[in-house]
């Protein structure tokens, strides 16, 4: 079993697409079918069924990939890790980001780019917590900045960042655009738009209203933030988020709101055992600093 074999097939295991793979693999599909087939004979099982011209994955693939996955990945980790040891920082982080907590990536890329222009940065816009945190506990991220789930694994590394209040989001042409702060109850008059039950800004609205003690029914429900965002710069809908939401957005502003407050809090996050390496190191530090 050659390694080259073992990255052909992870690859495969991916994409299910012979073509996509061999293209992505800058190898021909016959070399790619060769090489699986006899990584198949030497296994003593089958990997993929190819039905027609479609390509599933077996249950022995599934479980051989997730050995082989782990494998690669700590190889690469051991290859970047001698070289950033000895000064030659290159290889690549996946960072992950929702669309409100974009900005603290986005303030730091230009000064970290230009000091390790060798380490290659892959940025994946999500649009729930849920979503960030599930690429990073199958380890399809590096690093991810969100806010700070409810119930962290314990696999994953956590540091906060910074804290942002819940705040009214109108449009800056609502009536209410030029008051300093907003009671919860004023805005029953006004048409809501928020995200769906179940996702954490969502669960974070729903306990700031019930600590205020008001019942606002959404007019409207989306999972995506820019939408909302979109929706309310229209003037016909207002939302609650954090302030982050709207920073360098023209066309809506942030009130503060009367009563209790209910704060996010923003982190950075890793599966644990990367902060050992240097590559990893120094990317948090450059965030957390």
């Amino acid at each position: 079993m050659e390694l080259s074999q073992i990255r052909y097939f992870v690859k495969l295991a991916e994409l299910l697409n012979f073509t996509e793979a061999s293209k992505e693999l800058f190898i021909t599909q016959s070399t790619l079918s060769i090489s699986i087939k006899q990584l198949e004979e030497e296994l003593g099982v089958r990997l993929f069924d190819r039905i027609g011209k479609k390509v599933f994955i077996t249950e022995s693939g599934k479980e051989f990939k997730e050995y082989t996955s782990a494998a690669l990945s700590k190889l690469n980790e051991g290859i970047q890790e001698i070289k950033a040891l000895n000064h030659i920082y290159k290889g690549q982080l996946n960072i992950g980001v929702t669309y409100s907590t974009r900005e603290i990536l986005n303030s730091h890329i230009v000064d970290y780019t230009r000091k390790y222009p060798g380490i290659k940065l892959t940025v994946r816009m999500f649009n729930t917590v849920e979503e960030v945190m599930n690429s990073l506990i199958s380890n399809q991220l590096d690093i991810a900045i969100t806010y700070t789930p409810d119930r962290l694994p314990p696999n994953v590394v956590m540091h906060p960042l910074t804290v942002s209040p819940l705040s009214v989001i109108i449009s800056d042409s609502h009536a209410l655009s030029g008051v300093s702060r907003v009671s919860l109850l004023e805005m029953k008059d006004y048409q809501f738009a928020t995200f769906l039950r179940g996702m954490h800004t969502r669960t974070m609205v729903e306990r700031l209203l019930q600590h205020n003690n008001v019942s606002i029914e959404p007019h409207i429900e989306v999972n995506d933030t820019n939408l909302i965002i979109e929706m309310v710069a229209t003037g016909n809908w207002f939302s609650i988020l954090a302030p982050l939401s709207i920073r360098n957005q023209n066309g809506c502003v942030a009130i503060p709101i009367s009563g209790q407050e209910e704060l996010l809090s923003v982190s950075i996050l890793w599966l644990k055992g990367k902060s050992k390496q240097t590559m990893y190191n120094t990317f948090i530090d450059s965030i957390i600093k």
